[in-house]
């Protein structure tokens, strides 16, 4: 089932313009190369230039036009020269996936207000600053657009340890439907997906310490018994970016194994997930 998600061809989206924040790893490059399976142009934006320049390699071996822009998503200066990059190469952008993000696991207690602010600034507001930029963008050419934020399921079943990081991703939702209203009149929809437990680097370094073993422990939050993949995640971005989407907007779409209606994983008093 995994590998043919990871192969999955949706159609309708050849030639489309897409970007992709966060798009140097786990399920932002999945996501990239899920588009580029499915014939469109990909640009990857993220702050590494080393990752952006890998996965644009594998995106241009499977044939399809790609370029990267490194940008800081909380920056908006930063925002506006990434996009014109892409604009001045393609002419525009037709999909936006709204995929940078992070957290760090923290108890509520011991959380300092920058570390708070910090997380909100890079999961919430670089979500609008993208998402407005890409809009009035679209709104000037007088051409539609699609946007998918990525969120997570934990923004419903809180985790303890990720106050932070659950309200800025809750945000993420309340968001998705405020510009999903505002942004119709101009064809523009806007939609997101939540992730559950998803077996990916960024995951096991930034919550599980670097360990990968805890991934299949913690399968007990899960009804399904597993952690998701980035390709799953992918996969369902590129279908809610398509035309058989076209009339979805303001929707948040879970895709988690049925964590939110599991135990759910908190941290422990050593500071690890259980």
């Amino acid at each position: 089932m995994t590998q043919a998600a990871t192969d999955t061809v949706i159609g309708g989206l050849q030639d489309a313009r897409v970007l992709v924040t966060g798009g140097g790893t786990g399920i932002g490059r999945a996501t990239a190369l899920g588009f580029a399976r499915s014939g469109a142009k990909v640009a990857v934006l993220g702050r590494r230039p080393e990752l952006l320049e890998k996965v644009v390699a594998e995106l241009q071996e499977l044939g399809a036009e790609a370029m990267q822009v490194v940008a800081d998503i909380r920056d908006e200066e930063s925002v506006n020269q990434a996009f014109a990059e892409i604009e001045a190469a393609w002419g525009g952008l037709d999909v936006l996936v709204n995929n940078a993000g992070g957290q760090f696991p923290k108890p509520a207690l011991e959380m300092s207000v920058r570390g708070w602010r910090s997380v909100v600034d890079l999961n919430l507001n670089g979500t609008f600053i993208c998402s407005q930029r890409f809009t009035r963008a679209a709104v000037e050419r007088g051409e539609a657009g699609r946007i998918v934020n990525v969120t997570t399921a934990a923004a419903l079943r809180p985790s303890r340890g990720l106050a932070h990081s659950t309200s800025a991703r809750y945000g993420v939702i309340a968001l998705t439907r405020s510009l999903a209203l505002e942004w119709a009149e101009h064809g523009v929809t806007v939609n997101a997906v939540a992730p559950g437990m998803i077996n990916t680097a960024g995951f096991v370094e930034a919550e599980l310490h670097g360990d990968s073993s805890h991934v299949d422990q913690l399968a007990h939050a899960v009804p399904l018994k597993r952690a998701g993949t980035a390709e799953e995640v992918g996969g369902l971005i590129v279908f809610m970016a398509s035309p058989s989407c076209a009339y979805m907007t303001g929707e948040t779409v879970l895709l988690d194994g049925g964590y939110v209606l599991g135990p759910g994983m908190h941290l422990d008093e050593s500071g690890v997930f259980a």
